[in-house]
């Protein structure tokens, strides 16, 4: 491997071949990828790269390291944030990163030295999120150290990244991790919820698996990659409505 980044990302590569592979010997699902414009990353991450870039987060902290070939990493930037960071999401020329109190977001139009755009804040919840085109969406989850009780969905506008708008909120049971995959929306709440989020005003619940723990789902190919309290789950989405079991390992 030339670099630290393509090191990463073929680790990435065979942890999602292994689940296909698992997929192929318990039933049928599609070939070749299919990144478009959906998230690839998981919604409760606390890194991500970009280009040739790492950016981490620490509790109150933002780190910026410059991947400068396998063996190589330097620090090039640490910005301390006021808020309680939880996850990152990488889109567009920004980082997205939820926080406990709000999202906040950040341009890396100059890669090497984040800078905060703009933010949108909201009562103390745990807040992963995830973006596609000019929308974001965050899920609040409340209770233990989350803060207030409340869970739900928040649809944020983000058509001006300046001044991110609230389009509606929607409540749930206790979410987790979420994926978005052009009109439909997967999250992790008790089970896995398909929405139809094509009129965000007025999103609909599709299908709902129960009884598994899950934490955080990853959309790939039409499938989804369920991380849960006790294994890894896949599933064929190629329906936005349908959720079909393709196989699963415990650990």
């Amino acid at each position: 491997m030339g670099t630290l980044k393509q090191l990463v990302l073929s680790r990435i590569s065979f942890f999602l071949f292994a689940l296909l592979f698992l997929g192929c010997e318990m039933g049928s699902m599609d070939s070749g990828p299919e990144f478009g414009n959906s998230s690839m990353g998981g919604s409760t991450a606390r890194f991500a790269i970009a280009g040739e870039y790492l950016y981490t987060l620490d509790q109150n902290f933002l780190t910026t390291f410059h991947i400068r070939s396998e063996t190589e990493v330097e620090e090039v930037d640490k910005l301390s944030v006021w808020q309680d960071l939880e996850t990152i999401f990488p889109y567009g020329g920004c980082l997205f990163l939820g926080s406990t109190t709000g999202v906040l977001i950040y341009s890396i139009a100059d890669p090497a030295n984040p800078r905060e755009v703009s933010q949108f804040n909201h009562f103390v919840a745990c807040d992963p999120v995830v973006v596609q085109g000019n929308f974001a969406y965050s899920t609040l989850r409340g209770g233990n150290r989350c803060g207030n009780p409340f869970n739900q969905l928040d649809i944020i506008d983000i058509s001006n990244i300046n001044n991110p708008t609230l389009v509606k909120s929607y409540p749930l049971t206790g979410p987790k991790g979420l994926a978005i995959n052009g009109n439909c929306l997967y999250i992790c709440d008790d089970g896995v919820k398909a929405f139809d989020v094509s009129d965000h005003n007025n999103i609909r619940l599709l299908t709902h698996i129960e009884g598994i723990p899950a934490n955080d789902v990853i959309y790939f190919n039409s499938q989804l990659l369920v991380t849960a309290d006790y294994g890894f789950y896949q599933y064929n989405v190629s329906d936005c409505g349908t959720i079909s079991p393709l196989g699963h390992f415990e650990y």
